[in-house]
């Protein structure tokens, strides 16, 4: 992977297999921002985050952005949003998990690595927990019009017990998109077998988020 040249940000955005799919789009998102106005270098900044993170979602929405007609008010709206629509979810998130535990009392269970489910579990003051677990979260790495691409063993999870996926709007693709994502340690779920999905303020239906990503063109 080329990197003279490029800002140290996209760089380890481009490398990281640890953070979730929101920090590592802010991070790449803030060097995208310090070669916005150039042209040549912005290109090869955005090739290189779509070939080191070929899973992520949100990697698609800052290529667009960067490709489009003024890619330094783009991409500033874009990390903007990004930090809004993030609190937005997490809140939204748990005041749903605390409805659900009220009338279904148990822990809450998760597979996942996402920032928003930490900070969701933060503020619910649990600790997730395969024992016993009366209600499922997880984050997403993508959400298509039909399917929900996340870690293995989201699935089983699914399957287990009602599920809530929280994200924001950078997570949601066209088919088109989503049909090119994914990697090892990653699994598609139908969107249908998961209980809702939150997208920043909203609590959408699985089949309501779909038709969202379904609305997306799929260019880039």
């Amino acid at each position: 992977m080329r990197s003279r040249g490029l800002p140290a940000a996209v760089v380890a955005a481009a490398n990281d297999r640890e953070g979730g799919a929101l920090e590592v789009a802010a991070t790449a998102l803030d060097g995208l921002l310090e070669v916005a106005t150039g042209p040549d270098l912005l290109e090869e900044a955005v090739a290189v985050l779509l070939a080191g993170q070929p899973a992520m979602a949100p990697i698609w929405h800052l290529a667009r952005a960067a490709r489009g007609p003024d890619p330094p008010s783009a991409l500033a709206a874009l990390r903007r949003r990004l930090d809004t629509d993030a609190g937005a979810a997490v809140t939204t998130a748990t005041a749903w998990l605390r409805g659900h535990l009220a009338t279904n009392p148990g822990t809450v269970a998760t597979v996942s690595h996402s920032s928003l489910v930490s900070r969701v579990l933060q503020a619910l003051g649990d600790t997730a927990t395969p024992a016993a677990p009366g209600v499922g979260v997880v984050g997403a790495d993508a959400i298509g019009p039909e399917g929900l691409l996340n870690a293995v063993g989201t699935r089983e999870l699914v399957g287990r017990v009602p599920t809530l996926v929280v994200a924001t709007a950078v997570k949601l693709v066209p088919a088109v998109v989503f049909g090119r994502l994914g990697g090892p340690g990653f699994e598609v779920v139908p969107l249908e077998a998961v209980a809702a999905v939150v997208v920043g303020t909203e609590v959408l239906s699985p089949a309501e988020a779909g038709r969202r990503a379904a609305g997306l063109s799929g260019g880039l």
